[in-house]
């Protein structure tokens, strides 16, 4: 039976340990996740079961020769490269059997004695579907919503793009194992549901994901692989949201072990400290090895939870922004999309959606004033006190410590005050002293939100908050900002965040601005359902709109229902 199978009694980095004591054999059935913090290894074990690491104690067996596919980012070295081309190096092995077919019938004539060889080739080319790859590069573009680019140099295409490229050449190469490394990051949520589809109903092969979108792990994924920092992996039967309960249990019942035996080794210390010098010293020595002797129960690890600060102003106006009959763009020529009308009220949660390449990212710096209105009328309420955070952290000098970066937002906390702060934000004191570039992605989203924090808001706009975050700081970030108490317009293509805070959807589709009310499971709802976008699913005392009952089939009218009544009764 094909397997990967290895073992790494210990890899260090520097001196410094990152992995130990993992054992793990991957299956034909197996569909993996690997899951835990920012910083513990997951993706050195990643590359070290791909073979791109290889100096590490212990082994690594490919049974029967597997051929393994890995989601690289679009680095090459030919920039003038077509994105057809770069997708058609998937099938190098077809390309030069072709190549082969077509110099043997232009020599046939010549030499008929070719025709033998020729006849074998042909059926080696057919019997893998040769003539059909160009057929599976447009089948893979089109799901991957990359069409467009197809004709396009790999110079022309945003980053976001060449990740969806990268993703589409690995899945045309047809692996044994497939390994994807944050997949979701910077696609949209349409491809990130055609890859979902893809990975569920036709993929055959087995794969290993890493990925901090929890729906996503949920939907693909029948195994659970958690690294602990410095510890033995632990696997667990099931998809991430029951992982998560389980390992609650498991932590419970850990920490129980462990605390009943330091409370009885604490006790017999105490004993034995106690008779040590009288006449029961033989007994208090013989106990002292008994304890020493004892095998002892490790610790759990239980990770900190990060604690996020959003200073509300206790003043916002009713209506903060504005738009009507306006055109939103770089260039008056060539205008990007249109909005007929759309307000933005106190204390909604607004959902910014649409594909890649649509430029939501445009829209939010127009609201902020660094990209200027192209036509009509647009307000920004005099009141309105805007926070900003960006995806690609704009408002931080990398080149700066953390330190400096608080002074350049005006933070001109003792150092005493900056250390209690930080360490909300899970870093340590020596961190002050560290430049930004030399933090980690997800330790600069921290900070960026750390100094943010410090700031007194009615807005907030947010591109893309949760990249870069592990699993408990985004349940962190989710529980803070459902506490703030002003607005929020935010860019997320986190199913899972969307569905915690959204109570509204600006959606971006052929050309315009359009509004829909409720979060992604009701946006998702009247697109499958073609019901009116506008159109609420329910009013404000959570009564189910009507209307829907003429438009859906009895049973599933019936589920809506139920589903809002649930949702009532929590509200």
């Amino acid at each position: 039976m094909q397997h990967l199978k290895i073992k790494i009694e210990k890899l260090e980095f520097q001196g410094e340990p990152v992995l130990k004591d993992i054992e793990l054999t991957i299956n034909q059935t197996d569909k993996i996740s690997i899951v835990w913090p920012n910083g513990s290894g997951k993706t050195t074990l990643m590359k070290i079961l791909t073979g791109e690491i290889t100096e590490f104690e212990g082994f690594l067996e490919n049974i029967w020769n597997m051929k393994l596919g890995y989601l690289h980012q679009v680095y090459s070295d030919n920039e003038e490269k077509l994105v057809r081309e770069e997708l058609a190096e998937a099938f190098s092995q077809i390309q030069e059997m072709d190549k082969k077919l077509k110099d043997l019938e232009q020599n046939m004539t010549e030499h008929p004695e070719i025709i033998e060889q020729y006849t074998s080739l042909l059926e080696q080319f057919n019997n893998i579907w040769g003539y059909d790859y160009e057929n599976k590069i447009h089948g893979v573009a089109n799901g991957m919503w990359i069409l467009d680019l197809l004709d396009k140099k790999l110079t022309e295409v945003s980053w976001g793009q060449r990740t969806k490229i990268a993703l589409a050449k690995v899945l045309l190469e047809s692996p044994d194992i497939l390994f994807l490394d944050e997949p979701t990051n910077f696609i949209d949520m349409a491809s990130v549901e055609w890859l979902e589809s893809y990975l569920q109903n036709k993929w055959s092969g087995w794969y290993v994901i890493i990925s901090h979108d929890r729906e996503f792990l949920d939907k693909t994924c029948n195994k659970t692989l958690e690294i602990q920092p410095q510890k033995p992996a632990t696997m667990y039967h099931s998809a991430y949201t029951d992982y998560v309960i389980e390992r609650e249990k498991v932590e419970k019942i850990r920490m129980d072990d462990w605390e009943r035996q330091q409370e009885y080794i604490e006790k017999q210390t105490g004993l034995i400290n106690r008779f040590r010098a009288g006449s029961r010293a033989g007994w208090a020595k013989s106990r002292e090895k008994m304890i020493d002797k004892m095998e002892k129960v490790e610790k759990p690890f239980i990770p900190k939870k990060p604690k996020f600060f959003f200073e509300y102003s206790d003043e916002s106006p009713e209506k903060l922004v504005s738009y009507k009959e306006a055109f939103i763009g770089r260039d008056k020529k060539s205008p990007l999309f249109f909005i007929n009308e759309i307000i933005l009220h106190k204390w909604m949660r607004v959902w910014v959606v649409g594909e890649n390449g649509v430029w939501k990212s445009t829209f939010i710096k127009t609201i902020l004033g660094q990209i200027p209105l192209l036509e009509w009328y647009q307000s920004i309420w005099k009141a309105s006190q805007i926070l900003y955070y960006s995806q690609m952290h704009e408002e931080l000098y990398r080149d700066l410590t953390m330190r400096e970066n608080f002074y350049k937002h005006w933070i001109n906390y003792p150092d005493e005050h900056l250390i209690w702060l930080i360490k909300h934000y899970l870093f340590e004191k020596t961190d002050l002293d560290k430049k930004v570039c030399e933090l980690s992605w997800g330790q600069t989203s921290k900070l960026l939100f750390c100094i943010l924090g410090q700031k007194t808001s009615n807005l907030l706009i947010l591109d893309e908050p949760t990249n870069h975050l592990d699993y408990d700081t985004r349940e962190s970030l989710e529980f803070s900002l459902k506490k703030y108490e002003g607005t929020i317009l935010f860019i997320s293509h986190d199913r899972y965040f969307v569905n915690k805070l959204a109570s509204h959807v600006w959606f971006i589709t052929d050309g315009e601005l359009s509004i829909s009310y409720g979060n992604y499971e009701d946006y998702r709802f009247k697109k499958e359902y073609k019901l009116d976008m506008d159109m609420h699913l329910f009013d404000e005392d959570a009564q189910l709109n009507l209307v829907l009952e003429d438009k859906l089939w009895e049973k599933e009218f019936k589920r809506l229902k139920y589903k809002f009544w649930k949702w009532k009764k929590r509200r």
